[in-house]
């Protein structure tokens, strides 16, 4: 799930600490005795923590259920959630869509992060659509970058737009 052959290093790497839990969220700041207010910057609405952050946060949820309404039912509740989802694709019509859903797994989780520090250690912000943009032409670029596939077969990019359509 973290280390594929689609991946793009920097988003693997964050990936990999959420898996692990690592990242210095507030909860696990304050557990070391820094005092800090609690909160989460990107809504406002809870403490901080790697499952808030990255999948209970009302910011988080709108950027899932903007890119992967299609494939999944519901929003996931961890990174494991989103393995036991491709997990099931596997071995199905969509299965070349996994390598979508982990890389999209994992430009959203890192997005995610950059967003949280860009509000706490520079006082910006973007708004949901500026972000969905962002999440986007990082998708994209990557998709871009791979070698193309056999005419018959949609290219990984096509895939990904055909994820993050509106249904039809």
């Amino acid at each position: 799930m973290v280390w594929f052959k689609e991946e793009i290093p920097r988003c693997s790497f964050i990936t990999w600490t959420v898996f692990l839990k690592r990242l210095p969220t507030r909860d696990r700041l304050i557990s070391w005795g820094i005092s800090l207010p609690p909160g989460c910057v990107l809504c406002s609405n809870a403490d901080e923590s790697h499952s808030h952050l990255f999948f209970e946060c009302s910011f988080a949820a709108v950027v899932w259920n903007h890119f992967c309404g299609r494939f999944l039912a519901s929003i996931p509740s961890s990174v494991a959630a989103v393995v036991a989802h491709c997990d099931q694709l596997r071995g199905t019509h969509a299965s070349r869509a996994v390598a979508v859903l982990k890389l999209l797994n994992q430009v959203i989780i890192y997005h995610l992060w950059r967003e949280r520090n860009a509000r706490i250690f520079r006082d910006v912000s973007m708004t949901q659509e500026a972000f969905f943009r962002v999440v986007d032409r990082a998708m994209r670029d990557r998709l871009l970058s791979l070698p193309a596939v056999a005419a018959p077969s949609p290219s990984l990019l096509e895939l990904y737009l055909w994820i993050v359509s509106p249904y039809s």
